[in-house]
């Protein structure tokens, strides 16, 4: 389950998250929590420590 840690929300609908969830959850790319995925969002993989970031159209892993 991918939980919010941070939540920055823009007043076009859009919101910068930090997320935090395992490695087999699906990280999401539309809208979550109300609002739609802000480019440079963040996902957290919990089990495996990998670090993703939002590009606006895919999660990249960070330094890889």
């Amino acid at each position: 389950m991918v939980t919010v840690n941070k939540k920055i929300a823009l007043n076009t609908g859009t919101a910068t998250f930090e997320l935090l969830g395992l490695s087999t959850d699906t990280k999401p790319t539309g809208k979550f929590s109300g609002c739609k995925v802000g480019v440079n969002s963040v996902f957290l993989e919990l089990d495996t420590g990998n670090l993703y970031y939002f590009t606006g159209g895919a999660w990249e892993k960070a330094g890889g």
